[in-house]
C-alpha cells in the first residue's frame, strides 16, 4: 500500500551540474597587431571622415611599444601620423618579414602616398575629397599583419566584428558624408 505522508526513498546524491561558459583559450602566443578586415578600415575611415586611421596608428604603434619595450608615446605618434607613417609602416614590414611575408610596397611610398592624402584636406573645390581616401596606404600594410596573423594562428574575428559603437558611427558618419557630398554636388550645379 502507498503512504502519502512516508519520506520518499533516498535516491544517490548525483554531482551539481555547473552551467558551461564560453571558454576562450589563445590560439598563439604571436604579438597581437591591429589589423581589421578590409571593409572595417575602409566603412569606419569614411564614417569618420578620416579619424579612424588614427585609431589605426595608435592600437599599432602600442602593439610596437609593447614588443620593442620602447619609449615612445602611441597618441602622439598617431596625432602626427602623416609624419610617423613611414616608421610605423617599417616596423610592421620588419616584423612580418620575419615570418617570410613581403609588403608588396615600399614603405616609403605607401607613407608619402598618406601624407599627400592627408595634405589633400587643404586642396580647393572638391580636391579636398580626395582627403577621404587616406585609408588606401593602411591596406596593404593591414593585409600584411592580416597574413601574419594567419600564420600565427592568432584569430583575427575580435577585430573584424562590428560593435554596437562601429554602427552608430557608421550611421551618423555616413549621413553626415552622404549630406556633404549632397551640399557640394548640389553646389555644383548650381
Amino acid at each position: 500500500m502507498h503512504d502519502p505522508y512516508r519520506a520518499p526513498a533516498a535516491t544517490p546524491a548525483r554531482p551539481p551540474v555547473l552551467p558551461t561558459a564560453p571558454v576562450s583559450f589563445a590560439t598563439s602566443t604571436a604579438a597581437v597587431y591591429y589589423s581589421p578586415s578590409t571593409m572595417k578600415i575602409a566603412a569606419l575611415s569614411l564614417a569618420t571622415l578620416g579619424l579612424y586611421p588614427l585609431y589605426w596608428f595608435w592600437q599599432n604603434w602600442r602593439a610596437i611599444k609593447r614588443e620593442t619595450g620602447g619609449s615612445q608615446w602611441p597618441w602622439a605618434r598617431a596625432l602626427f601620423s602623416p609624419i610617423w607613417a613611414f616608421f610605423c609602416f617599417g616596423d610592421l614590414r620588419d616584423i612580418a618579414q620575419s615570418r617570410r611575408r613581403q609588403l608588396a610596397f615600399a614603405p616609403g611610398l605607401l607613407a608619402l602616398m598618406f601624407f599627400l592624402l592627408n595634405f589633400a584636406g587643404r586642396l580647393p573645390n572638391g580636391g579636398a575629397l580626395l582627403s577621404l581616401f587616406t585609408f588606401v596606404p593602411l591596406l596593404p600594410v593591414n593585409s600584411l599583419l592580416r597574413r601574419y596573423h594567419l600564420d600565427e594562428k592568432v584569430d583575427l574575428q575580435r577585430m573584424d566584428r562590428f560593435g554596437v559603437w562601429h554602427i552608430l558611427v557608421l550611421l551618423a558618419g555616413g549621413g553626415l558624408l552622404l549630406l556633404a557630398i549632397l551640399a557640394f554636388v548640389v553646389g555644383e550645379v548650381d
